[in-house]
């Protein structure tokens, strides 16, 4: 069986989907997740306040057409969209990635710990995330759908390259 990613286009780059449920009580709950995010104290956030500002960062150096020098493509918007939602989702348990733009104009996040010891994922504009991973000798790679969480294979080779 194959899975198929549907785009979800979202036009505040601080929305942050908590779930699917359509019922009142799913949108109660949306509400106070939304909330609590709103009343988090920056200490406690620092790290995503930071990623974050990183992400938005690159937004502005990469926002035209040949950024690189080499003919990369700007920024996708819906890239920037998706990586704002990805770096919102990270646990706060993991270290913060080094984030870059791709030439095709997705946006990038790399977690190096040495030379063969490495994740990195490509967030597209579609809810999908292209990864690949090595470790030590073990190389890994593949495509997920993103959509209210990180998929469990992205978190589990995170967990690999830090050993949580």
């Amino acid at each position: 069986m194959n899975a198929a990613c549907i785009p979800i286009n979202y036009s505040n780059p601080f929305f942050l989907p908590t779930g699917r449920g359509v019922s009142e009580t799913a949108g109660k709950l949306d509400e106070i997740v939304e909330k609590m995010l709103r009343d988090c104290s920056p200490s406690v956030i620092l790290d995503k306040d930071t990623l974050l500002q990183e992400i938005n960062e690159v937004f502005e150096e990469c926002s035209v057409d040949n950024w690189d020098g080499y003919d990369a493509k700007a920024i996708d918007y819906d890239s920037y969209i998706e990586a704002i939602r990805f770096a919102r989702s990270l646990p706060t348990t993991i270290p913060l990635p080094e984030t870059a733009v791709d030439p095709d104009g997705e946006v990038s996040f790399e977690w190096y710990k040495g030379p063969r010891r490495v994740f990195t994922i490509s967030i597209g504009s579609h809810n999908e995330i292209i990864y690949a991973g090595l470790f030590g000798f073990n190389k890994v790679n593949g495509t997920e759908c993103f959509y209210d969480e990180i998929p469990k294979a992205i978190l589990d080779n995170l967990g690999r390259l830090f050993h949580f």
